[in-house]
């Protein structure tokens, strides 16, 4: 096992770095950027001059190019005054050489990045202008780990022992039942459900509120900005803005709308694992020797039904801290998925990037786990 472990660190390791490598160029190499509107002023408007452009890209560190731009951001530009000066970039608007390190970094060792491989994904250029990136992931962290972990958590508890009871009573009125949500769960458009959700059970407009005169949740955010109005959950509970009643409350509807499409699959990867296990001969050998059923399927059954279901679990990891970019913007729910989608739109590579170099750390780190998770589960599993 050890030496497996050792085995699957350096595999991991080259998986990240080939991973941060096509991160930096792909982005690198998309249309668009943070210097093109200067650059259309310049042309349009003769607001900005190529030298104050070439200034910006310099402080930015977008002067540099691909490659030793890559290299500074991976491993930080501390290092980069040791660079010959035959070496620097010649600047495409200035067609001047210009040192790899920025102005800022020049004038203050301090202010040097120190590269993602030491903690430093450096500063957001336009979510929280000036802001470090750590910081701004760190602000949004909880809110998606709080969505994402009652989702997860939610769905397990109902959808495996809907598709063990699905699997055992096969073919019953109740196992046409569930198939039939699950299909329904699987099938319908996460933001057309969250949007119904909202319309029936959100606000004072609400059918739950106008029509059966019951509590009605928050459409969105994720913490109240003013006091709770009467006639909702928030008002009854008397809660109090930033409190956790208050966050719980926020996240009912986001969790059950991202519940249900984690629900719907899983059941049925439970329930067809399942069937494939009661078929085996070693449960029609327990049941032969006079086991109980509920000790068959407890036993026998569920440990290695189970090892599907871990595939697609573990693979869950990255997603708690992504976050649901669709189910986040619809709730207005300030979480990483909003916020990668809003940094790419915005042009914020730094934020980006940061957040797709760590969803692949945590994606080698879910396979890990889940190798790890097969020989708990089923013992006859040995890596070597």
């Amino acid at each position: 096992m050890t030496n497996y472990l050792i085995r699957r660190f350096f595999q991991m390791a080259l998986v990240v770095l080939v991973a941060s490598m096509a991160i930096y160029f792909l982005l690198w190499l998309a249309p668009g950027g943070p210097l093109d509107e200067l650059k259309l002023g310049a042309d349009r408007r003769t607001r900005f001059s190529a030298t104050d452009i070439q200034r910006v890209a310099e402080y930015l560190g977008l002067h540099r190019g691909p490659v030793w731009g890559y290299l500074a951001w991976l491993t930080g530009e501390d290092w980069m005054d040791i660079v010959p000066e035959n070496l620097w970039p010649v600047s495409d608007l200035t067609h001047e050489r210009a040192p790899l390190q920025r102005p800022i970094c020049r004038e203050n060792k301090a202010n040097c990045g120190r590269g993602v491989l030491r903690g430093d994904f450096g500063l957001s250029w336009y979510v929280a202008r000036g802001a470090p990136v750590g910081e701004v992931l760190l602000s949004r962290l909880r809110n998606t780990l709080i969505l994402m972990t009652s989702a997860t958590l939610l769905s397990l508890v109902i959808a495996v022992p809907v598709g063990i009871f699905s699997a055992v009573h096969q073919y019953s009125r109740l196992d046409y039942l569930f198939t039939t949500f699950t299909f329904i769960g699987t099938a319908m458009p996460v933001f057309w459900f969250g949007l119904m959700v909202i319309i029936l059970f959100g606000g004072n407009q609400s059918p739950i509120y106008k029509i059966f005169n019951l509590p009605y949740l928050p459409t969105g955010n994720v913490t109240l900005v003013r006091s709770p109005l009467a006639g909702s959950v928030l008002n009854i509970l008397n809660a109090k803005p930033g409190s956790w009643i208050d966050i719980a409350v926020h996240a009912i509807m986001p969790t059950i709308v991202l519940s249900l499409l984690y629900m719907a699959g899983w059941s049925r990867y439970m329930r067809s694992s399942m069937l494939e296990v009661l078929r085996q001969d070693y449960v029609r050998t327990a049941r032969a020797k006079g086991l109980i059923e509920r000790l068959v399927i407890a036993k026998h059954a569920l440990r290695n039904s189970l090892i599907p279901l871990i595939t697609i679990v573990v693979f869950q990891l990255p997603g708690i801290f992504g976050g649901a970019t669709i189910t986040e913007t619809v709730f207005n729910w300030a979480g990483m998925g909003y916020l990668y989608v809003y940094a790419l739109g915005a042009n914020d590579y730094p934020v980006a990037m940061a957040f797709l170099f760590i969803s692949a750390v945590l994606v080698v780190i879910a396979t890990l786990l889940g190798d790890i998770l097969y020989t708990i589960v089923d013992p006859r599993i040995r890596f070597s």
